[in-house]
């Protein structure tokens, strides 16, 4: 079979026409590795291992370009290009970007570390998750936790405490008990937790009125006398308040 034309369709790409009628897309650099010009003449082995090796060169490409705009891990490449080639030269390209020091999985967990280290709330477990997801080794994922786990000191762990104060609305002791949940759920352990100091000048009073307001406003309907108080002291208890504080003010209810 002979090459009969080569006409530009566009960008850096040709279209390579040939005498019984097929026709292959071709990058402009792969015309000039393949020496494909009019009258060149191509046996069918000639003319499939062409084909193959223009596959593999657009999924390197395409691969390039994928990874152009951050650190990928291997299975997140290796999901990508699943989705356009097949299995053997998906695994000849990982093989390759491995090759040439564009595709590491040790880079891209230590990179993630320090990610979710500077620009994130979130602990080591969050980073475990993570890791995980993108087919990281165990090995790696725990040499990566560790090093994060030794990162994380009291002074990380009181600023993240101050943040949440300064938007919690309620008692003291329900803002500890729902800082605690907040902090297993962004990846911290118990040791993490045990950094924190709970030392703050926290006005409750303005909380504890408003709430107090809400559910006797809410009982005293259809409810008086000790059921009053029993519905009382267990919801405003639910919401992190002293029973001291919450009999008093229900003292004060029946002095008045």
């Amino acid at each position: 079979m002979e090459i009969k034309r080569i006409v530009k369709s566009k960008k850096e790409m040709y279209q390579v026409y040939f005498d019984d009628g097929q026709s292959l897309k071709v990058h402009e650099e792969s015309l000039v590795r393949y020496l494909l010009v009019p009258g060149k003449e191509l046996t069918e082995d000639e003319f499939e291992t062409l084909k193959e090796s223009l596959e593999y060169d657009r999924a390197y490409t395409s691969a390039l370009k994928y990874i152009s705009y951050k650190l990928r891990s291997v299975k997140e490449l290796e999901t990508h290009l699943s989705e356009y080639y097949e299995q053997k030269l998906v695994r000849q390209t990982v093989y390759r970007l491995q090759d040439e020091g564009y595709l590491n999985d040790k880079a891209y967990a230590e990179a993630f570390r320090n990610t979710v280290f500077n620009t994130s709330d979130k602990g080591p477990m969050h980073l475990v998750r993570e890791l995980k997801k993108q087919g990281i080794s165990n090995d790696l994922i725990e040499k990566e936790r560790e090093v994060l786990d030794n990162m994380i000191d009291s002074d990380r762990m009181n600023k993240l405490k101050d943040k949440f104060l300064r938007s919690h609305r309620g008692s003291y002791r329900q803002f500890k008990e729902k800082l605690k949940e907040k902090l297993i759920t962004r990846g911290y352990q118990k040791h993490h937790l045990e950094l924190i100091v709970f030392d703050d000048d926290f006005d409750e009073d303005t909380y504890f009125e408003k709430d107090f307001e809400k559910y006797y406003n809410k009982y005293q309907r259809r409810e008086s006398g000790l059921k009053l108080k029993q519905k009382m002291i267990a919801a405003m208890m639910s919401k992190g308040y002293s029973y001291d504080k919450i009999s008093e003010k229900l003292g004060g209810i029946d002095d008045e």
